[in-house]
């Protein structure tokens, strides 16, 4: 499985967005259009280009049972849009390129999945830290979260009592809440359900009974603020 993040944001923006926008699937045309928002445009427009670069690049490390995680950085392939530009036309070189370069379908509850990629599957996820996209021949779920808030009625709707005492009991409370958190998420990315209220304190049993493995690793990005990051898997 390969897992790329990208946090370099302050060198992404609307014109190297544009560039970006022949890799958009069909479906996320209209979302990236329709908004103003810059920082929501660039999670659209990044994670599918990770997707497309992990397609192109990265065939070994997606069939790999290791979880590889590499950072994806503007200053290696996209510091400038002459890099760009022929970063995408080395995505696009054996496809007409009025063809998009992501083809996907969305599933009964919005997950998405790659058409023209059989046995290939991805996910994504975003938050103030970080954009992630991963990709491997398994089933998978990804989430990440830094640093969170929380409230006590708030765990008490998602939290089981283990859980929470793993929180209360924290020297980091706000980020062992956001690490538990990032699991339960993962989980129901996998199952492509989205986050089902009546199972939500019963995560970990419910993987374990689905053949599901999570994984959680604390990713510390040279420059930038810490994430946790949560992939649920199937067992092969």
């Amino acid at each position: 499985m390969i897992v790329y993040y990208f946090n370099d944001f302050e060198n992404v923006g609307e014109a190297e967005i544009q560039l970006m926008m022949p890799i958009i699937p069909s479906q996320q045309i209209e979302a990236i259009t329709s908004t103003k928002l810059l920082s929501r445009k660039r999670e659209i427009a990044i994670s599918n280009l990770m997707l497309a670069y992990a397609l192109k690049y990265n065939h070994e490390e997606i069939h790999s049972d290791s979880i590889i995680i590499k950072q994806f950085t503007c200053s290696e392939i996209a510091s400038t849009h002459d890099a760009l530009s022929l970063l995408l036309k080395n995505l696009n070189n054996s496809q007409n390129v009025d063809e998009p370069i992501l083809k996907m379908r969305i599933a009964e509850h919005g997950k998405p999945y790659l058409i023209d990629h059989d046995g290939i599957y991805f996910n994504i996820s975003h938050c103030k830290q970080a954009i992630v996209t991963a990709v491997s021949d398994y089933e998978i779920g990804v989430d990440a979260e830094g640093r969170r808030r929380y409230s006590d009625n708030l765990m008490e709707r998602a939290y089981n009592d283990a859980e929470i005492t793993a929180v209360l009991h924290s020297n980091e409370p706000e980020k062992e809440f956001a690490r538990i958190w990032t699991r339960k998420e993962a989980f129901f990315k996998w199952t492509g359900t989205g986050i089902l209220i009546d199972h939500i304190k019963s995560v970990e049993q419910d993987a374990a009974a689905a053949g599901c493995k999570i994984t959680t690793q604390q990713v510390v990005p040279e420059q930038g603020e810490m994430f946790y990051l949560s992939i649920a898997k199937s067992n092969k």
